[in-house]
Order: structure tokens, then sequence, then C-alpha cells
């Protein structure tokens, strides 16, 4: 018996379903209305400009 019972490959199923939990839009993400609107801003510039966005940094704040 040289299966193994557990594997660290994910399967297509398991990539399925990984992928359909995250928003794949903005207007999917609950709650920081103020922090979506800069960052659709900033989307938007990157576009009209055809440059990739730039570096951004998000991080959630610290819980005690």
């Amino acid at each position: 018996m040289n299966e193994r019972m557990v594997d660290q490959s994910m399967h297509s199923e398991e990539t399925d379903f990984e992928l359909s939990l995250r928003p794949t839009r903005l207007r999917q993400y609950i709650g920081q209305n103020s922090i979506k609107s800069n960052l659709e801003v900033f989307i938007k510039a990157a576009k009209l400009r055809h440059e990739p966005l730039d570096h951004v940094l998000l991080l959630a704040p610290w819980i005690r």
C-alpha cells in the first residue's frame, strides 16, 4: 500500500472551490468603503496611463 491518503497538491474541484470563496470585484467586498473607493481611483488611474498598478500594501489591523 504505497498510495497516500493525504496529498499536498490540490485537485481541480478543490481549486474551483477555493477560487469561489474569494471576491473577484471590488463591489463584492463588504465594508471599508473609503478604502475601496481609494483603491478604485488607483486602479482607474493606472488603466488610463496604460501602466500596471503601483505597489499596494494591504494589511489588517492588529487584533489584541
